[in-house]
């Protein structure tokens, strides 16, 4: 765990002399959805049958359109044998240069889909009371009936009627 941490913060302090760091996260991302989402990436980065040089060959051949400072990350990852950890150290990465430039991510959860209108009016709103620019994304969820719910970093503000509905519930429950 405490690798994990100093892979990261190694990391951020080479973007940040470079001045590079929304590019790095931005492509880091795209590495994070690789692994999550290609099985053949996260296998030849995984598996124990391909020689470490090979995989680091493979990913600078793959990821040639990739700033150097994430093949090179990926490298140091490969040959630390931290590969299962890589998606931990995107995050932790994720979350320092978010602190850092006091970007918040918000979730905004509702029943039916926002238009683009009430979506900026309801962004203009948050990035007031934050006094910061958020990272807005727009989530339809039909089962929360009714209402909005927020999510910003780890709490959740939730207005939302299935939410209402289980309270009523509970409060029912108790009498």
């Amino acid at each position: 765990m405490q690798n994990n941490q100093k892979y990261a913060e190694t990391l951020f302090d080479i973007c940040k002399k470079s001045n590079c760091d929304a590019l790095i996260q931005e492509q880091l991302n795209a590495v994070k959805k690789l692994y999550s989402k290609v099985p053949i990436f996260r296998l030849i980065l995984l598996t124990k049958r391909i020689q470490n040089n090979d995989k680091v060959d493979i990913i600078k051949n793959s990821l040639q359109s990739f700033n150097p400072i994430i093949i090179e990350f990926i490298s140091i990852i490969i040959n630390g044998n931290q590969t299962n950890n890589m998606l931990n150290i995107i995050s932790r990465f994720n979350h320092l240069v978010n602190s850092q430039n006091n970007i918040k991510k918000i979730d905004i959860i509702t029943a039916d889909k926002l238009d683009d209108g009430d979506l900026e009016e309801l962004t203009k709103k948050i990035c007031n009371a934050l006094d910061s620019k958020p990272s807005i994304n727009s989530i339809y969820d039909p089962n929360i009936i009714g209402g909005i719910k927020l999510r910003i970093g780890n709490k959740i503000y939730d207005n939302s009627i299935s939410y209402q509905i289980n309270q009523l519930k509970k409060n029912l429950h108790n009498m």
